[in-house]
């Protein structure tokens, strides 16, 4: 079996950043992809591009042929685990020796969201499975901030639903670089881990850090996890994202992501990114935020 990793969910924000690290390694990249654009997106970070589709298991096993480890990255979808069973059959047909899962803050089948249950029943799989893993459970994303980059541009403010939760909020590129070092070492396999940043943050602090980079007042208003729904679904977005995004606000406002673990030092050997630097080199570079 060659050095060779596939990549799942390759044109994402996980996905893009992992292909970046990787191409610097001796490990043959391949990536599966859905359309051209993502192809050329993928080639440009030196991965081999794959087109298929979770639920064409003969486009999976073409893309897994002679692959040693799979990143087995999901959207958030209802049909997320019946993807991932259909990619961890595959693999086992294809002589995958490892998988590395991107899961979910605190995956359970017993969870407070639909997708923290999901992911729960998909853990619950890799684990039977009989194939070496590592689980990263993230907490929640930095890059959330690109949702509220249009109202903070226009209105100089932003809103969510988390109230004045604290949390563990992760940059996106230290989970990448979480799931690279699992890819290139079996010293974690076994294990899950929850990934976060190095201090649990509320969103008036990334207000108050914003305004500080930003140099005028950047304000955020709470509002509630129904308002969140109502919003999501009155923006003609898909009603079970909407759900799930209720039911996380929910859950973070009662403090169950206030909380924050060694794991980028312990796996990267640097420690993770905090709010300060995702502010200036992710947000503002790439959403146009200004003085």
């Amino acid at each position: 079996m060659s050095n060779s990793v596939l990549v799942t969910g390759a044109s994402g924000t996980i996905g893009l950043h992992l292909l970046r690290v990787l191409r610097s390694t001796p490990w043959g990249v391949r990536a599966l992809i859905r359309s051209a654009e993502n192809e050329r997106l993928v080639s440009s970070l030196g991965a081999q591009a794959f087109y298929g589709d979770f639920m064409d298991q003969a486009s999976l096993g073409e893309a897994m042929t002679g692959v040693d480890t799979l990143v087995l990255i999901t959207s958030a979808n209802p049909n997320a685990a019946q993807q991932a069973s259909n990619a961890l059959q595959v693999a086992k047909e294809c002589g995958v020796r490892k998988v590395v899962r991107v899961s979910a803050i605190k995956a359970a089948p017993d969870g407070p969201t639909a997708n923290t249950v999901l992911h729960g029943q998909t853990e619950q799989e890799i684990i039977s499975s009989g194939l070496d893993y590592v689980i990263l459970r993230p907490n929640l994303f930095m890059q959330n901030m690109f949702l509220a980059a249009q109202t903070i541009t226009e209105q100089d403010s932003f809103f969510f639903g988390t109230g004045e939760a604290q949390i563990g909020m992760v940059d996106t590129r230290d989970v990448a670089d979480c799931a690279a070092q699992c890819v290139l070492s079996d010293q974690f396999n076994g294990n899950i881990y929850e990934v976060t940043g190095p201090q649990s943050l509320s969103y008036f602090d990334v207000a108050q850090a914003l305004s500080a980079k930003l140099n005028r007042t950047i304000s955020y208003v709470p509002v509630s996890p129904q308002d969140v729904y109502e919003g999501i679904v009155g923006a003609g977005w898909d009603e079970w994202i909407a759900g799930i995004s209720r039911d996380y606000a929910q859950a973070y406002r009662v403090g169950w992501g206030d909380f924050t673990t060694d794991t980028v030092q312990q796996m990267c050997g640097h420690p993770s990114r905090g709010i300060d630097r995702f502010i200036r080199e992710v947000l503002c570079a790439q959403a146009a935020l200004s003085v």
